[in-house]
């Protein structure tokens, strides 16, 4: 049986296919799956068993004809006997069709977008727990034939270069792990509104450095480096790491080797607990009830504040209603602080 797998986007929806993967591979080791994804993800899957990642630039399938030169590209991997669209993007949906009228079976996400909806509307809003999307995955799987349960973690394997780039990443650093606490922190988000204050993520710095024996290491972007200079200011116990130098690949590595993440609604936290590793997700604008919290760690690896306008957005391509930022001006960094202790089992007063 062999099996096409379309997801594109976006890099944590992409990482959270592979316990779905996995619990699919594990069952049916018969079953071949051909995941369609974009060039650069392919780190996530590394040692699953029957699946071969296939990384796109999507930026050479422009348009109708592009979207049929896709289709006959991707047909060369074939023949097909299913069709998972597990994206639901207009690109997606119609290379899907596709096959269909080639006569393969097709299957589609439910995203629960109506649902999606009554959640972040002004009024009377549905606060109902929605699958997580690692549910959803397993959903669509399920409807094609092929129900599966969850296995245990961890969900991402680290491949031999990436523990060789973050080797060597420690090694210019003169770092060695000993005693001290390694602490990640991922400060920005695709969208200004998943961020918390810029002040407060200046603060915690601060306060982590103080109270603990920590390293501190803080991810970004490449555009993203000067910030992340500015936030670390003249600590000999920052170090930053920027994506455009190491790749997926290098942050996984050095990711391993953290005692803990810290981070907005991103791709951080959730590569970081499909490592099975503790993390603390920021959430304001966002919720995890809509299904995008961190993996195994929805609860304990949240902080967030209740309010009535929560959650506004599902993606945090928003404006505040309130004007206030109130879901992340009202989350102290001692609150972070607290939850540290918490998850690390230090010693608390509180």
């Amino acid at each position: 049986m062999n099996i096409l797998v379309i997801r594109f986007s976006a890099m944590g929806d992409v990482a959270l296919l592979t316990p779905a993967l996995i619990a699919v591979v594990a069952k049916y080791p018969n079953v071949q799956i051909n995941l369609i994804t974009r060039g650069n993800f392919s780190p996530f899957f590394f040692n699953i068993p029957n699946v071969h990642v296939t990384g796109l630039n999507l930026k050479k399938y422009k348009g109708i004809t592009g979207l049929w030169k896709l289709y006959k590209n991707i047909s060369q991997l074939g023949p097909f006997d299913k069709v998972l669209d597990l994206h639901g993007s207009v690109r997606s949906i119609l290379l899907s069709w596709i096959f269909k009228w080639k006569g393969i079976p097709i299957y589609k996400i439910n995203k629960g977008r109506k649902e999606k909806l009554l959640q972040i509307r002004k009024k009377n809003k549905v606060l109902t727990n929605l699958p997580h999307t690692v549910e959803r995955y397993l959903k669509v799987f399920e409807n094609a034939g092929f129900p599966a349960s969850i296995r245990k973690g961890p969900w991402i394997n680290v491949d031999a270069d990436s523990k060789i780039f973050a080797s060597e990443y420690f090694k210019s650093k003169s770092l060695k792990k000993a005693e001290d606490t390694w602490i990640g922190f991922a400060p920005f988000a695709g969208h200004k509104l998943k961020e918390w204050p810029y002040y407060k993520s200046m603060n915690l710095i601060k306060l982590m450095l103080k109270e603990f024996n920590s390293k501190v290491f803080l991810f970004g972007s490449t555009e993203e480096e000067e910030k992340l200079a500015q936030l670390m200011g003249d600590s000999d116990n920052c170090y930053i790491v920027s994506g455009g130098k190491f790749g997926i690949k290098g942050e996984i590595g050095i990711m391993e080797k953290l005692d803990l993440m810290i981070g907005m609604d991103s791709s951080n936290i959730h590569i970081m607990a499909l490592l099975k590793k503790p993390v603390i997700g920021i959430y304001g604008t966002t919720h995890p009830i809509s299904g995008f919290g961190p993996f195994s760690q929805e609860d304990v690896g949240v902080v967030q504040v209740d309010l009535p306008c929560r959650p506004c957005s599902i993606y945090g391509n928003v404006s505040c209603h309130r004007k206030d930022f109130a879901c992340m001006e009202l989350i102290d960094p001692q609150d972070v602080i607290k939850r540290i202790r918490l998850i690390l089992n230090l010693n608390t007063t509180w």
